[in-house]
């Protein structure tokens, strides 16, 4: 899945610490082969599979370790939002951002059905988690304030907020 913030197209050339870090050609072509799917939200094919089971421990972990910072970006600094949407985090999920309703679809400190949640973070340019639970707390609270400033505040009415 590519994140909001990695740029489709531009594919990341590692650094001179992460060349070092694989040793053999097949590590380097696997890097290769699984970076550039991986960016454009494709999976691994059974042969590249084949071809990482075939490495040792220490290949596997310089693979995964550049892989890992190439797809996850640094999260922002997080201050949750006050006023209206600190009472509506309280009310709907007491904070927290991983909460599951058990009769519904809603999830995460809003507690967004899943379909409201698709539009509302698409719009807000958040598209990429189809689960409120499943976006980070920053973006939660973005597509919440997004929410709340396009005028669709009524969406927690009854809250008491």
């Amino acid at each position: 899945m590519v994140k909001p913030t990695q740029q489709r197209g531009l594919v990341p050339y590692p650094d001179q610490e992460t060349i070092n870090m694989i040793r053999t050609p097949k590590a380097a072509a696997l890097l290769f082969a699984v970076t550039i799917p991986l960016l454009f939200a494709a999976s691994c094919t059974p042969d590249e599979i084949a071809l990482y089971a075939t490495m040792t421990a220490d290949e596997q972990a310089a693979v995964k370790a550049h892989l890992q910072a190439q797809a996850a970006p640094a999260a922002p600094a997080h201050t949750p939002p006050g006023g209206f949407l600190a009472c509506v985090r309280r009310h709907e999920s007491g904070g927290n951002y991983q909460a599951e309703n058990p009769v519904s679809t809603a999830s995460g400190a809003y507690q967004f059905l899943d379909s409201t949640w698709r539009t509302m973070s698409a719009r807000a340019g958040h598209s990429g988690w189809g689960h409120a639970a499943s976006a980070p707390p920053w973006v939660q609270d973005a597509v919440a304030q997004f929410t709340v400033d396009s005028g669709w505040r009524s969406a927690w009415n009854g809250t008491g907020c």
